[in-house]
């Protein structure tokens, strides 16, 4: 069977609730959360199956052209094996042609996932101070699709205005 990027459905939240629980050990969403997204017009939600079992998920919010990942965890036994790499990819595929940035937030302590995002050509922006309820600061990751709007202009920022907290 392989790896399968689809949309995510109500008979995945159990899987969902139980890769969240697992990979979150602050901040972890309850399954009422995850269940609340089916019922927003603007979520996205996506799940990883490797030979039909899921094993990572990620949920999007696009509003006006941006996409924001709300969540997104492979599970344990399934991580430093390529998977949320190309899980990433694939939802980047899916939406450079519909939105102009992708966003998220990713703890400062986590190296991994910095690494990860970093490759796939997402830079840092800025810092959110205790972001976390651990009182954790969180790096806000962008990454620029390229995608040409209506007036031509391809949403890059000025980058002598970039004052981004890799810049300090």
């Amino acid at each position: 069977m392989g790896e399968l990027i689809r949309e995510m459905t109500r008979e995945d939240i159990e899987e969902v609730y139980r890769i969240n629980r697992e990979s979150f050990t602050t901040d972890a969403w309850s399954k009422s959360t995850i269940e609340r997204e089916f019922s927003l017009p603007y979520s996205r939600r996506f799940v990883l199956e490797l030979d039909g079992k899921v094993v990572g998920y990620c949920f999007l919010w696009i509003i006006r052209g941006e996409a924001m990942v709300m969540s997104f965890a492979i599970e344990r036994s399934a991580r430093c094996r390529g998977y949320g790499r190309k899980f990433m990819e694939g939802i980047v595929d899916m939406l450079k042609d519909s939105v102009d940035t992708i966003q998220l937030d990713v703890r400062k302590s986590n190296l991994p996932a910095i690494r990860l995002y970093s490759s796939l050509g997402f830079s840092v922006i800025r810092e959110r101070p205790r972001f976390y309820s651990d009182g954790e600061n969180a790096l806000v990751m962008e990454l620029k699709t390229g995608r040409i709007l209506p007036d031509g202009d391809t949403g890059q920022r000025d980058q002598r205005n970039n004052n981004s907290s890799r810049d300090k």
